[in-house]
């Protein structure tokens, strides 16, 4: 147990800086690009290997020069000012790849040259041999970056930048939203339909597909009725009328061909439910009508299935979780009529409500204060 003199644990950073030869070359670059997005504006905070100059990239990249075997990806690093821009600047010490050295590609006459100099206290040669190292070490860096999804994500997460990084824009493009104008439509992030891009991309979305989504995302467990039956409002062009003085003829009324008694026809085909099992009292809550996350996964099950289908939501509640109604002005219970209310009634051990909720989404400004 750490003393009370002393702090218990260091911070990454401040061991990264104390013990650099413990993290990987790749690692030490990632959290450095991350300290940096949260500090303050006296960082140079470009980054590498970009088109910015080297005195504004975050950090600064040297190689050893010695003739020594090294046994670390990273010898040293601190921070410095930079006297042209006034910024703080990252200064790392490489030891696995240089010019010169024990790693370096030119000749070791060259090296031998560095060494003579450094001992007679003129750094020039090497400052000038670093400016190169510095170019080809970045690029490096960002080579692997390049193929690396989630480093790829993050870094534009951190920077916040206005167009998805490579990989998001092809997951999104698959999924539906590879132009700019269908994307942040939805209640829920855009960021949650890119690990289910290989459901989404499909013509059409089974139900299996769409149980196993909704599970993933929203943590319900949910079973669907398909081919659910429904009434369907009948277009007035396709409606039967007899001869009148608007129409003459009638429109509409040859038996056997197009005649149509009544204004309505019975559809089994575009319609299926979305049954929730029993759960708790409060998850069951959090589906109240307007609330965030059923507004959510409305707009979620109509873009997976599409608007050609339409659908409903079952919800089931025991009634022995719900308590009697009280009038109370109290914040942790709000009655809501339909929902969460119920007459007193001796007999509730083992009766199940079921609500159904029809696929409409209502608007935040007619959502419920609770919401």
């Amino acid at each position: 147990m750490a003393a009370s003199s002393r702090r218990q644990s260091l911070t990454v950073i401040e061991r990264l800086v104390s013990e650099p030869y413990r993290f990987d070359f790749f690692q030490a670059v990632r959290l450095l690009e991350r300290a940096t997005a949260m500090a303050g504006d006296d960082c140079a905070r470009e980054i590498v290997a970009g088109s910015a100059p080297p005195s504004r990239e975050l950090i600064r990249f040297r190689a050893h020069s010695g003739l020594s075997f090294n046994g670390a990806d990273i010898l040293s690093l601190e921070q410095r000012k930079v006297p042209e821009d006034g910024l703080t600047q990252w200064n790392m010490d490489v030891g696995f790849t240089g010019l010169a050295g024990s790693q370096g590609v030119m000749p070791y006459y060259l090296t031998e040259l560095v060494l003579k100099e450094l001992r007679e206290k003129n750094t020039a040669l090497r400052d000038f041999l670093d400016i190169f190292n510095h170019r080809h070490i970045s690029l490096f860096y960002q080579a692997w970056h390049k193929y690396q999804l989630p480093v790829n994500y993050e870094r534009h997460h951190l920077r916040k930048a206005r167009e998805p990084d490579l990989f998001s824009h092809a997951l999104a493009s698959l999924a539906g939203m590879g132009t700019g104008e269908m994307r942040y439509r939805m209640p829920l992030p855009d960021e949650a339909l890119y690990g289910m891009a290989g459901h989404l991309s499909r013509q059409q979305c089974s139900a299996a597909a769409l149980v196993g989504m909704i599970r993933h995302y929203f943590g319900l467990k949910v079973s669907i009725e398909q081919f659910l039956g429904q009434w369907d409002e009948l277009p007035g062009d396709v409606l039967c009328r007899f001869p009148g003085p608007e129409n003459p003829q009638g429109i509409n009324n040859c038996l056997g061909v197009n005649a149509i008694l009544g204004t309505c026809c019975f559809q089994a085909q575009n319609k299926f439910r979305v049954v929730v099992e029993p759960m708790a009292y409060d998850q069951f809550m959090t589906l109240s009508p307007g609330s965030e996350k059923l507004e959510s996964l409305k707009s979620f099950i109509q873009f997976a299935v599409g608007v050609e289908m339409d659908f409903e939501i079952s919800v089931t509640l025991f009634m022995r979780q719900v308590g009697p109604v009280q009038l109370a002005n109290d914040s942790q219970y709000q009655p809501l009529l339909g929902w969460n209310t119920h007459m007193a009634n001796e007999d509730l051990d083992g009766r199940r409500v079921e609500i159904t909720l029809s696929a409409d989404r209502v608007s935040p400004d007619e959502a419920l204060p609770m919401a």
